[in-house]
C-alpha cells in the first residue's frame, strides 16, 4: 500500500509542475477531481490511523496519530475519527465518501444528523444526501442543522437545550506566555444575550475610536499647515474588533461591579433580564408550525442556532415583542409592535404580592414574570395574569407543563398531575381586538394579525 501512495504523490508532483502551462478548461476540471481526491485522502489517513490505534491499543480511535503524525488539529482529528466509525451505520454515505463524492466533513454532519434522528431517516432522504455531495462544508453544516431540527421531536430539542444550559461554564487559566485565557459554553438563549451585549458595548468603543482618530487627524492637519498625511493616527491606537470585544467585556463587568457597590437593587425593573443585567435584543425566526406548537416547526435565534418551542414561549413571557410576518418568499406581510414585558411598577407589585418565586422560594432578584395565560392565547400583561418565578421553575412550566395554581389565596406551582387537588388559576377567555396604537406597515390583503385565529 505504501508504494501505491508513493506513486500517487509522484504523480501529484508532476501535475503541480504543469499547472502554469495547463489550459483553463483543464484546470477547472482538475478542481473537481481534486475535491474527490481530497475526500479519499482524508478517509485513507483516518482509516489508517484508526487501524494502527486499534492494533496498538491507543484507546482514542486514532485521533492522537492524526494530530501528531497527520498534522490535523485535535478537534478535526476527533471529528474525522468519530465520523469514520459512525459511517458504518450509513453504508451509502460511506460508499460516497470512499468514491470521493462526499467530503469527510460533510459525512460527519450526516453522522451527527443520524445520531439526533436515525440512520434510516438520513439515508432515506435523497435530497439531504445530494446536498452533502454538492454543498461546501459551511453551507451543508447549516442545511444539515435545519434538516435535523425539522426531523427532531420537540422533546429531543428541549432536552438538548436543557443539556446545553446545564453544561454552561466559563473557565480561566494562565497561558504559557503570561496571558490569562478564557473559554466558555452557553445555551443558545444565554449565548445570544451575552453576544448582543458585548457587541453593543464594542460598537460604542468603535465609535469612540473613530471620534478620537478624527480629532487626531484634524489637530495634526492644523499643526502642519493643512498636510493631512501628517495627521495620521499612530499604529496601535485603533483597536481591532477582537480587542474591542475584550475591552467591552471588561467595561461591562466594571460597570456592573460599580453599580453593585453603590446600590443593591432587590429587582431589576428592566425587562427580559435577571437582576443586575442589561436588556439585549434577540431576533428569533420561527415558522407558523413552531408558533402553534405543531410538529416539525423551526425556531432559531438568528446567528446563534435552534431553540425548542418551550424556550420560544419563555422568551415571549418577558420580552417586548416586535412581530414581522413574512410570506413564503420572505416578503414582508405585516409588522406590529406589542409590549408583553411587565412595567417596572408591575414588577414591584409582583414582588410585594408573591415575595419570592412561587415555586421554590428563590429570591426576587433571581426571578422573572410569567404569563399564566400565554399572550398568544389572549393573555394580558396584567397583575392577575402574572406570577414571579425563577429561571428553573420557569423552565418547569414551559418544558414540563407544570401549572400555576391558587392555594389558600396564594399562587403556587403544581406538577402536571390531573389528580392534583390544587385549584387551577383562573383562565380568561381570549379576546380579539386591534391594538390601540400599533406601528404598522401596509399589510398584504391575505395577511392576518397574530392575535387573530388563522383558521378564522
Amino acid at each position: 500500500m505504501f508504494s501505491q501512495v508513493q506513486q500517487a504523490l509522484e504523480c501529484l508532483t508532476a501535475a503541480l509542475d504543469g499547472v502554469e502551462a495547463a489550459p483553463t478548461g483543464e484546470l477547472r476540471h482538475t478542481l473537481g477531481l481534486a475535491k474527490s481526491l481530497r475526500s479519499r485522502v482524508e478517509l485513507l489517513e483516518t482509516k489508517a490511523a484508526s487501524v494502527v490505534a486499534q492494533r496498538e491499543c491507543h484507546g482514542d480511535g486514532g485521533a492522537g496519530l492524526l494530530n501528531q503524525v497527520g498534522g490535523r488539529s485535535r478537534s478535526e482529528a476527533a471529528r474525522n475519527v468519530r465520523a469514520e466509525a459512525e459511517l458504518a451505520e450509513l453504508p451509502e454515505a460511506r460508499t460516497a465518501v470512499s468514491e470521493g463524492e462526499i467530503s469527510l466533513a460533510n459525512a460527519a454532519k450526516l453522522a451527527q444528523a443520524a445520531r439526533k434522528t436515525s440512520p434510516d431517516a438520513v439515508q432515506g432522504d435523497a435530497d439531504l444526501v445530494q446536498m452533502a455531495e454538492t454543498l461546501p462544508e459551511d453551507e451543508f453544516a447549516q442545511a444539515s442543522q435545519r434538516w435535523t431540527i425539522q426531523h427532531q421531536s420537540a422533546d429531543d430539542l428541549a432536552a438538548q437545550h436543557r443539556r446545553n444550559r446545564r453544561n454552561r461554564n466559563v473557565r480561566f487559566w494562565n497561558g504559557e506566555d503570561g496571558s490569562v485565557q478564557m473559554r466558555g459554553s452557553f445555551d443558545a438563549e444565554m449565548g445570544a444575550r451575552i453576544q448582543q451585549r458585548l457587541r453593543q458595548q464594542a460598537e460604542q468603543l468603535r465609535q469612540a475610536d473613530r471620534r478620537r482618530q478624527a480629532q487626531s487627524q484634524s489637530s495634526g492637519t492644523a499643526r502642519n499647515g493643512g498636510d493631512s498625511d501628517s495627521g495620521s493616527v499612530p499604529t496601535g491606537t485603533v483597536r481591532t474588533r477582537d480587542q474591542r470585544m475584550a475591552d467591552a467585556l471588561d467595561a461591562l463587568l466594571a460597570t456592573s461591579a460599580e453599580s453593585n457597590a453603590e446600590t443593591e437593587p432587590v429587582f431589576d425593573p428592566r425587562p427580559t433580564s435577571p437582576a443586575g443585567s442589561k436588556t439585549a435584543e434577540i431576533i428569533v425566526r420561527a415558522d407558523l408550525a413552531a408558533l402553534s406548537d405543531a410538529p416539525g416547526g423551526i425556531a432559531e435565534i438568528c446567528g446563534v442556532g435552534p431553540i425548542p418551542p418551550s424556550t420560544l414561549g419563555r422568551l415571549a413571557c418577558n420580552s417586548d415583542l416586535w412581530v414581522e410576518i413574512f410570506g413564503d418568499e420572505l416578503t414582508p406581510l405585516y409588522e406590529t409592535v406589542a409590549s408583553r414585558a411587565p412595567t417596572a411598577a408591575q414588577r414591584r407589585a409582583l414582588i410585594a404580592r408573591d415575595g419570592a418565586c412561587v415555586g421554590c422560594g428563590e429570591p426576587p432578584g433571581e426571578c422573572e414574570a410569567h404569563h399564566i395565560t400565554p399572550c398568544q392565547r389572549g393573555g394580558k400583561t396584567r397583575l392577575d395574569n402574572l406570577v414571579l418565578v425563577c429561571w428553573r421553575c420557569h423552565d418547569l412550566i414551559h418544558d414540563h407543563n407544570w401549572q400555576v395554581t391558587v392555594r389558600d389565596g396564594r399562587y403556587r406551582l403544581a406538577p402536571p398531575d390531573p389528580a392534583h387537588p390544587a385549584q387551577p388559576a383562573p383562565q380568561r377567555k381570549p379576546t380579539r381586538r386591534t391594538p390601540r396604537t400599533p406601528t404598522t406597515t401596509r399589510p398584504s390583503p391575505t395577511a392576518k394579525p397574530l392575535w387573530e385565529d388563522p383558521a378564522a
